[in-house]
């Protein structure tokens, strides 16, 4: 199996992170993108998700939830006025950095605030999402997926208070509630208005621009969270089917499942674009905006369903593990400017880090199943198949196991060995096979093994087969032959 670089450090790591961030925290209470920066809303919700991950508390957490308590709203303000300007971007990470210490969410000002944002997002909404900045028509996609991923957490969170607690100000979770989730539906709709045919998102709305990493990654992660996909916890709340690609006229209707799991299956295809690169965000307005492409892209893969030792996540895991630094305490960020130890880097790489971790968790448990030995050409342990599909026209077979779903596309061959057993499903002998397929019996355990291979590939490697060997009923006799995995 390929090693994971960085993840035996990641622990130490993120230890000796916190404590460098601890000692370079403002006197707000906040931090800036670098060690010596202003503070701003976006880096001290990034360092909270660091200290969260070191398992920090006490005052420092206490005051940086109060500095973003207190910061959001000035952010928000016109330039003219004092603020930084009316970006959604504000909004969005002032709620999510609130609510990495859900603990705290009872507290006045971090309640007042989060109902603040939900105002804010509500007065602001726009047709197919949010816009980069209040005022303008055009939607952004980097801003409607941190709405949504703001938005599903502060959901979430709500479910684990209940739906009849209290909250300072005379609200209850219920109620706050009731409001979060149309802005959740608003924010999906219109990121699936502009996801392509190819399961990618571009990296502006309207505009036939060329497919982004980075966006596709963020919208993934966007559309697994306000449906509930969640690989670590073994659950999908709501995967009906929801209306996709509006933006090119040839609309379709596909399941959050499908179209997390297609995303994740786009950028491990492409990797290669993303691996080791700084993408340049050319959206957003009166700053350079960069996102970490190659941590985000891991994350989209893992949030996926995707093995985190996949070979072709190979080189981001270099990267990253060869971006700390030791004598900082903290991750470089690549980019035109040189490496500098950054908020920005350490965060991204923490969150890559901790998905792989959630995902190795989930995968292992797999192991405690003893039928290993017929997967072990797929680099994983068994994972059950729970349902399968057909597409014959673009020969596509679509799975689900308990915490993801892909999208294999195979030749022909292939495609008619599977569609046969699903067809019989109390499987057929292997002579059988060969006849109704015109190949030799001794091929049909060849393209069996080409199949399991390609539905492991289309999981990130994860030991899925779709094919299994079984006794059958040949007549009078019981002969060798083989059945779909799932009936």
């Amino acid at each position: 199996m390929m090693k994971l670089a960085g993840l035996a450090s990641f622990d130490k790591r993120v230890v000796r992170a916190s404590r460098t961030l601890l000692e370079h925290q403002g006197f707000d209470g906040g931090w800036g993108l670098t060690l010596s920066s202003v503070s701003s809303i976006v880096n001290t919700s990034e360092v909270l998700a660091v200290l969260r991950g070191a398992g920090v508390g006490g005052t420092p957490v206490r005051d940086a939830l109060a500095y973003l308590a207190g910061a959001v709203e000035e952010h928000c303000r016109p330039r003219q006025k004092g603020g930084r300007g009316e970006n959604t971007r504000f909004v969005c990470f002032g709620l999510n950095g609130l609510l990495h210490y859900p603990e705290f969410f009872t507290q006045p000002e971090v309640t007042d605030t989060a109902i603040w944002c939900v105002d804010w997002l509500e007065r602001h909404q726009i047709g197919h999402g949010w816009p980069e900045v209040a005022g303008i028509d055009d939607a952004s996609l980097h801003q409607t997926a941190l709405a949504v991923l703001a938005l599903s957490r502060l959901r979430d969170t709500l479910r684990v208070l209940g739906p009849e607690l209290a909250l300072p100000g005379g609200a209850d979770t219920g109620a706050l509630a009731t409001r979060v989730e149309p802005l959740i539906g608003h924010g999906l709709a219109g990121l699936l208005y502009h996801r392509r045919s190819s399961g990618a998102w571009g990296w502006r709305t309207y505009v036939d621009t060329a497919p982004s990493p980075s966006k596709t990654a963020l919208c993934l992660m966007a559309v697994a969270a306000a449906s509930g996909h969640r690989p670590s916890i073994e659950t999908v709340i709501r995967d009906e089917p929801h209306e996709v690609g509006g933006v090119h006229g040839r609309p379709s209707a596909l399941r959050p499942s499908q179209i997390v799991a297609e995303a994740g299956q786009w950028l491990l295809h492409n990797h290669y674009r993303w691996e080791t690169f700084v993408e340049n965000d050319q959206d957003v307005q009166g700053t350079a905006w960069e996102h970490m492409a190659y941590a985000l892209g891991v994350q989209g893969v893992l949030r996926a369903g995707g093995n985190p030792y996949d070979r072709r996540l190979a080189s981001a895991w270099r990267l990253m593990n060869e971006l700390w630094d030791d004598e900082a305490g903290l991750w470089n960020e690549p980019g035109a400017s040189g490496r500098r130890a950054t908020i920005r880097a350490a965060y991204y790489t923490v969150t890559a880090y901790q998905a792989a971790q959630q995902r190795i968790a989930r995968l292992s448990m797999a192991d405690t199943n003893p039928d290993t030995g017929a997967d072990a050409e797929l680099g994983g342990a068994p994972v059950e198949l729970r349902e399968v599909s057909f597409v014959a026209a673009s020969r596509q077979i679509m799975m689900t196991i308990s915490e993801a779903s892909a999208t294999c596309l195979v030749s022909q061959r292939l495609f008619d060995l599977a569609f046969l057993l699903h067809q019989t499903p109390n499987g057929l002998a292997v002579a059988r096979i060969a006849a109704t397929l015109h190949i030799a019996p001794s091929s049909v355990p060849k393209y069996v093994q080409r199949l399991n291979k390609a539905v492991a590939e289309a999981f990130g490697g994860a030991g899925v087969r779709l094919v299994v060997s079984c006794q059958v009923e040949d007549g009078n006799a019981s002969a060798s032959g083989y059945a779909l995995a799932v009936r």
